[in-house]
């Protein structure tokens, strides 16, 4: 006999549906249930039903994804080389008017009684190329060509270095290992160089 959390589940199928392809996470429908979410995950390995339409709900979303990832990473190269676009202005167009009986209207003189009127006009433009596009995807897709800072790493160890020259100079100094001078002194000439010898 089925207990009252899988009646649940059997009888709420078809919103369990919606909901997984809708995007909520299980969690979230074990609480639309008014379940714990560790009964939810029981229950998910027992009602073969709820682990199939689970599963296909997943691939269709990690699907979705994927295609709308495909379509920014499309937009990302476009905003890195620039485009034309098309863009839809409205503009002022003087245009004769018409009588009831689709006749060009005239003044008393005969001239042409016009009306400003907005129509809708398509005009294609150039989007210029945007370096902080460019920037982003050189760094992301050519690493090994292009750094935020190139020098950094070599900046960074040679500080590394340094800093762990200092500390073993400072000890020494600390346990008197080297003689005459103080620690000011070591440290000083640690940093100009001059103490490689004794470390």
């Amino acid at each position: 006999m089925a207990s009252k959390n899988e009646e649940k589940i059997y009888e709420n199928m078809k919103s369990l549906e919606e909901w997984a392809f809708a995007g909520l996470s299980q969690k979230e429908m074990a609480e639309m249930l008014g379940m714990a979410y560790s009964t939810f995950r029981k229950l998910r390995g027992e009602i073969p039903a709820l682990s199939a339409l689970l599963k296909k709900s997943a691939d269709f979303l990690k699907a979705e994804q994927k295609k709308e990832i495909e379509k920014v990473e499309v937009s990302l190269l476009n905003r890195c080389l620039g485009y034309n676009a098309d863009i839809r202005k409205h503009m002022k167009v003087k245009k004769p008017m018409l009588g009831a009986d689709g006749k060009v209207l005239t003044d008393a003189n005969g001239k042409v009684i016009t009306e400003e009127v907005l129509e809708e006009v398509t005009e294609q433009q150039h989007v210029p190329a945007d370096v902080g596009a460019i920037k982003f995807y050189l760094l992301n897709k050519a690493k090994d060509k292009w750094k935020e800072n190139p020098d950094r790493l070599e900046l960074e160890k040679k500080r590394v270095a340094n800093d762990t020259k200092r500390t073993k100079l400072a000890e020494q100094a600390a346990s008197g290992g080297v003689s005459g001078k103080t620690i000011e002194e070591i440290l000083e000439e640690a940093e100009s160089g001059g103490a490689d010898a004794e470390v």
